[in-house]
């Protein structure tokens, strides 16, 4: 990637997500962005001003950051965590497993262990967990790859 070239001292993080689905009796395999046109940077603060200058400067055509009042906007602490858990040390979400004890939603592989409150609904014949995932300071739903292994769970929203 260019911006790592000129930008070394800077982490870039490009969360993906796994996505499968059927066609024509085939399991077709993708890797899709998990949040659409969003690349996160990891700098100290004292860089940030002197990245966004770099940044301008380097006319890279980069037209959708994120400024506010004229600077990049930081996200908060819990919404790189909460990124960085479900991303792992890849940059990929991966499948999960779900299993549903008492009405109770259990992750019991992946990514989303010990998530099961940013958990909406499960889709069994999709394959799909949709997530409420905050970031800047707004709630997204996205669907993610998710594996019931239990048949106690019906398609539709969890209670």
């Amino acid at each position: 990637m260019i911006l790592r070239k000129m930008f070394f001292e800077v982490e870039f993080i490009y969360p993906r997500r796994r996505v499968s689905w059927r066609k024509q009796g085939r399991i077709i395999d993708l890797l899709r962005p998990l949040f659409e046109g969003y690349l996160f940077v990891v700098c100290p603060k004292e860089r940030i001003t002197l990245f966004d200058q770099l940044l301008r400067m380097s006319k890279l055509n980069i037209a959708w950051l994120v400024y506010s009042a004229g600077t990049l906007v930081p996200i908060l602490n819990a919404e790189r965590q909460l990124i960085q858990q479900l991303i792992g040390s890849d940059g990929i979400v991966d499948v999960s497993m779900v299993k549903n004890r008492n009405n109770q939603l259990e992750i019991v592989n992946g990514p989303l262990v010990g998530l099961e409150n940013i958990v909406k609904k499960v889709s069994r014949r999709k394959r799909r967990i949709t997530v409420e995932i905050p970031i800047f300071e707004e709630k997204r739903d996205i669907e993610l790859e998710g594996i019931l292994v239990d048949t106690d769970i019906k398609e539709g929203r969890l209670t």
